[in-house]
């Protein structure tokens, strides 16, 4: 992936999060919103690059320690230029602001992969934000970036129900 397209998904992921903390401001019925803890079970769904897939997937928030950290694995099925099965066991720190459902998280995973180029290791940067699209639910857009034999760039959207 070049620096373009992660320049790019920076650029996306602000606009999002600038656009939603806009309409939260100017809407009254947002003075007290209610934020989800974003733990359980969650289904996503987005578009990979390198190689080019529409991608499906599932993932289970084990819960959290000390507040922000999170144990999160999650499987993808891409199908495409190549049909991939991924496995991650994402670690990451999230930090939403207070009963707003609004946030950042990072992290990383390693990953495991298999499909039509064959099976291998490789690791996930996991970098997304939590949106308050849905009531009562976390809805997220994060970018997932791989090394090694792993897909190379992902932009997924995530419902938790």
């Amino acid at each position: 992936m070049t620096m373009k397209h992660r320049g790019a998904t920076v650029l996306l992921l602000a606009a999002l999060s600038a656009s939603s903390l806009a309409a939260q401001a100017t809407d009254p019925s947002a003075a007290e919103p209610k934020g989800h803890s974003g733990l359980g079970f969650g289904l996503k769904a987005g578009i990979g690059f390198s190689p080019t897939q529409f991608v499906v997937g599932a993932q289970y928030s084990l819960g959290k320690g000390l507040g922000i950290f999170r144990l999160m694995p999650n499987a993808h099925l891409g199908f495409g230029d190549a049909t991939t099965f991924d496995f991650n066991l994402d670690f990451l720190a999230r930090v939403i602001a207070k009963d707003a459902g609004f946030g950042f998280y990072a992290g990383a995973a390693p990953s495991f992969v298999t499909g039509d180029g064959g099976s291998g290791f490789g690791f996930t940067v996991v970098a997304g934000t939590q949106l308050p699209i849905l009531k009562g639910h976390a809805t997220n857009l994060e970018a997932r970036f791989g090394t090694g034999d792993v897909p190379d760039f992902r932009i997924l959207a995530a419902i938790v129900f």
